[in-house]
């Protein structure tokens, strides 16, 4: 089966294979139990069964691994639970410390990473569901056994694709349901339990809805524009993350909305639902990200040289940029990396 594609105008994307998963456990290094289909690890699941989804699973890591699930991207809806240990998420709207009940959810095609950069301790449960999105004019379609109603999909989606915070953390009350999942895992059985996955995934999308309250209407009436207009904005950073010498770029918000076909005004408001960062913070913060990577990796180039690699067009305004994300200037970043080195 191919690996499933997302068209974003003249990019292409594919969906993620999981490979160091495959080799840490080929390695006797992780414990994988996981129902799966197409590219991902794990038991296939039969083939006229729940469709849409990709995958539903654990891992179990008892030692802190040396791999990581570095930037990817995943052709569904991926929600991950924290049953066991401390974990890493990150996408381009933030970075997080996972804590044992906390849930994790990222968007079709979304840039992210899990491990920091390597994966530590702790027991990750998670599933995707595909939701048919190719192309960035296409809308998000739930498979049918998902058997909630057209209002309350419709919030759910809402809810997954546009909340501006993608982890949450969970009272028992919602653990509970992660945890069942985990028993009808564990348990092993010689052939899928098709019926308890698919109860238990329905009531597990049914407790998000309700953990988050009742999305307005209004909200889920909006979901058509936003699916396509924050999809391309949130392809175009994640570009830029990808592709940090494109950060050098005198980058304005005409040329960005132009290059996402929509409009400056439009730009900014997907800019702040995914980031909750107007674009010239999120652009800052970018290259303040790859800035103090060369600064640590290239000790040999100088600060100046570094500000304008970046797209900074002089090093005051670089050190003033640097020292309100990181809490420190450019220098004072280069003398600690050394001091590191030589102690």
């Amino acid at each position: 089966m191919k690996t499933p594609v997302f068209h974003a105008g003249n990019d292409v994307y594919s969906a993620d294979t999981c490979s160091p998963v495959v080799d840490a456990v080929r390695r006797g290094e992780l414990e994988l139990n996981a129902f799966a289909r197409g590219q991902y690890p794990g038991q296939p699941l039969p083939k006229a069964a729940l469709p849409g989804l990709r995958t539903v699973g654990f891992w179990n890591a008892v030692e802190k691994q040396n791999w990581g699930l570095d930037w990817h991207r995943n052709e569904g809806i991926e929600v991950t639970f924290l049953l066991h240990g401390q974990g890493f998420y990150e996408t381009s709207a933030g970075r997080w410390t996972l804590n044992v009940g906390d849930v994790t959810v990222c968007p079709p095609w979304q840039l992210h990473r899990i491990g920091d950069p390597h994966v530590g301790v702790g027991t990750l449960l998670w599933f995707i569901i595909d939701t048919q999105i190719r192309r960035s004019d296409q809308d998000a379609k739930w498979p049918s056994w998902i058997i909630l109603s057209e209002d309350d999909k419709a919030k759910l989606l809402s809810l997954l694709l546009y909340s501006s915070s993608q982890v949450f953390h969970l009272n028992e009350k919602y653990v509970q349901t992660w945890k069942k999942l985990y028993r009808i895992l564990r348990a092993d059985p010689e052939e899928c339990p098709v019926s308890a996955l698919a109860i238990t995934i329905n009531e597990l999308l049914y407790d998000l809805l309700e953990f988050h309250g009742t999305a307005s209407k209004s909200e889920a009436g909006t979901v058509k524009e936003r699916s396509r207009s924050e999809l391309t904005v949130q392809s175009f950073f994640d570009d830029l993350r990808t592709m940090p010498e494109q950060l050098e770029h005198p980058w304005t918000l005409r040329e960005m909305a132009k290059l996402c076909r929509i409009s400056p005004t439009r730009f900014s408001e997907c800019c702040r639902r995914l980031t909750n960062l107007s674009p010239l913070n999120v652009l800052n913060q970018m290259r303040v990200r790859h800035a103090e990577m060369l600064i640590r990796n290239e000790p040999q180039k100088s600060i100046t040289a570094i500000a304008m690699e970046c797209g900074f067009t002089t090093s005051q305004y670089f050190a003033t940029v640097f020292k309100k994300w990181n809490g420190e200037t450019p220098s004072e970043c280069r003398n600690g990396s050394s001091d590191m080195e030589t102690s």
